[in-house]
């Protein structure tokens, strides 16, 4: 099935909309003990095509959501000791609280998912990395082979990573019975990154745990010094994490972190722009060549007798229910196939890297300036290219645990796109709930992410005249009336609240005045934009690769031989900054 809602690898930021958003959850108001429902509805899942002339740069999502169970890993309760596991072995932390906030009426817990790497760890005095979960399901093990194969090895270091709250199967509240005003209180930045601090610094270091010989007190030879890694929104919180909680976390480790687009200080159109550079430099004329297509199949559309004669040309299927319902003009329909292309180069945007004619920007550039195809026939190109890609994100072909079959790939474009085009999952139109199920369980990512870039993790992203697609600009209004249209009048976007709390427009101000941060940034990835680029101090420091994309240095598949030259050099000086920051804290500075 394909996919308007652009899904990416995990890490990435994230998604207007995907495939779960045909999910609805509007139950009548009903009661429920505990930590459940009661008397108000949950929220409602709304068409999230009233976003689109909003958050086209939402593009996202870490795991493709689908109705297919996935495979996974062995899980196991919590056990620390047990020489069995490996760092694909799914472990359970048992008694994780519900509310890290608000403690007074209870003392609720639920089942936290995490996995570790004890390979190379030599115990007491030794590093722990903490690998921060993000947007999206962690059904595959460890992330980053960087950490957990190179970092972890050179520094006899253990790997922790925890899953985020309210992603995955197992969740605080199971998905669909938190109601709105749970989600306010629960989903957020900071109980998520109370979770995974809960998890490393107390449930670890209990009798018979891995970290039971490392001591809170940092002058002791033994202490362990805890770093955090994250990419992209993790990457947020992983710089978050040495400024709020400096006492606990000793360094921070942030690849591809956007913290100055959540803080609303940078240019909102740089999104796109840097979209549009990017497929100009893998392959000269692509930009011209998508702005002169889209032109041509939007007048197309709009001259077309009729709205069913527009659907047959551009091969969207119409028969019985299989056109949306939400497209009710030609207009609507103009708008919805030049978002696709909006969405679909942002997505490849973010996996450019490394450069040259192997990448999907290159091959779908090449595509549209392909002179024998028409408009029209580029756009049907174009559909079964999405398609593709929405394959090896399902399955996640980018993993190094996984691997795909081009046969396999072929044989499900055939299957899902026929004599035509559905539309319908773009749109929010499909009959059935598509959710992603684990274990038995489904769940819905999508609905999550959303939730939050409705609530306090917020960024806009408009299209200026520069950029290679149809002018736009984003404002917070548009955003309030998305998001409420989606979630209700009690989701209200809040787009101030994180960056006045926490200072992170500043890092270097008096109010945080922060130390051993280190960003990553990939200059061909859109992100980019919305991040330190620059040193900020002699310990707040930035590293820049012109052929990266997002967070390139921390890719699933880990170092390999493809690696490009300034990649290369950047996995030596961040193991060269990270080595000297751990001696600075065994040294007691």
């Amino acid at each position: 099935m394909s996919s308007l809602s652009a899904k990416t690898n995990y890490g990435s930021v994230p998604s207007i909309d995907n495939e779960s958003s045909n999910t609805t959850t509007d139950g009548a108001a009903g009661e429920c003990d505990g930590r459940r429902w009661v008397g108000e509805k949950r929220p409602t899942r709304q068409s999230a095509w009233t976003a689109a002339p909003l958050l086209l740069g939402l593009v996202f999502l870490a795991t493709l959501l689908t109705t297919r169970p996935q495979p996974f890993p062995t899980l196991l309760k919590s056990s620390m000791n047990d020489a069995a596991h490996d760092e694909d072995t799914a472990l359970f932390y048992e008694d994780q609280l519900l509310d890290h906030v608000d403690t007074s009426g209870s003392d609720e817990v639920w089942k936290h998912r995490y996995y570790k790497s004890t390979e190379y760890f030599r115990g007491p005095g030794s590093p722990i990395f903490l690998v921060v979960g993000g947007e999206g399901a962690l059904n595959n093990g460890m992330l980053y082979p960087f950490v957990t194969q190179h970092l972890a090895k050179r520094f006899g270091a253990a790997v922790v990573q925890p899953e985020h709250r309210f992603y995955g199967p197992y969740q605080p509240i199971p998905f669909g019975e938190a109601s709105t005003s749970q989600l306010l209180k629960l989903l957020t930045p900071e109980q998520a990154m109370q979770d995974m601090l809960r998890l490393v610094t107390v449930h670890m270091h209990e009798k018979g745990q891995d970290f039971e010989g490392c001591p809170p007190d940092r002058s002791d030879p033994d202490y362990c010094p805890l770093i955090t890694i994250g990419a992209s929104y993790p990457g947020f919180l992983s710089a978050m994490f040495r400024t709020v909680y400096p006492d606990v976390v000793d360094a921070a480790y942030a690849s591809s972190a956007p913290l100055l687009m959540y803080a609303q200080v940078s240019d909102s159109d740089a999104y796109y722009d840097i979209v549009t550079k990017a497929a100009e430099r893998s392959s000269p004329g692509c930009a011209h060549s998508v702005r002169t297509t889209l032109t041509e199949v939007r007048d197309m559309v709009l001259e077309a007798p009729s709205l069913a004669d527009a659907a047959e040309l551009v091969g969207v299927c119409t028969e019985g229910e299989m056109f949306p319902k939400s497209i009710t003009s030609q207009n609507d329909l103009a708008d919805a196939l030049v978002l696709m292309a909006v969405y679909g180069f942002a997505n490849y945007d973010m996996g450019v890297y490394p450069p040259g004619p192997h990448t999907s920007m290159y091959k779908i550039c090449q595509a549209f300036q392909d002179p024998e195809l028409d408009s029209i026939d580029t756009l049907k190109w174009y559909f079964k290219s999405q398609i593709m890609a929405n394959y090896e994100e399902e399955y996640d072909c980018d993993m190094k645990s996984v691997h795909c079959n081009p046969d396999d790939e072929m044989a499900y474009v055939k299957e899902q796109y026929g004599e035509c085009f559905d539309l319908r999952p773009e749109m929010d139109d499909s009959p059935e709930p598509i959710l992603s199920e684990f274990d038995g369980i489904s769940y819905d990512d999508g609905f999550s992410w959303n939730f939050q870039t409705c609530t306090d993790v917020i960024f806009l992203a408009g299209q200026s005249q520069t950029s290679m697609f149809v002018p736009k600009e984003a404002t917070y209004e548009d955003l309030t009336k998305m998001c409420q249209d989606e979630f209700g009048t009690d989701v209200t976007p809040r787009p101030w609240e994180l960056v006045d709390r926490w200072h992170f427009d500043d890092l270097v101000g008096d109010e945080v005045n922060a130390s051993r941060i280190l960003f990553t940034n990939g200059m061909q990835d859109m992100w980019s934009g919305g991040s330190y680029l620059e040193d900020l101090s002699d310990s707040v420091l930035a590293l820049n690769f012109e052929n990266g994309a997002h967070h390139s240095d921390l890719t699933h598949a880990g170092p390999s031989e493809k690696d490009t030259d300034d990649i290369r050099e950047g996995h030596a000086k961040i193991t060269e900054i990270l080595g000297m920051w751990i001696g600075e804290i065994k040294e007691g500075k």
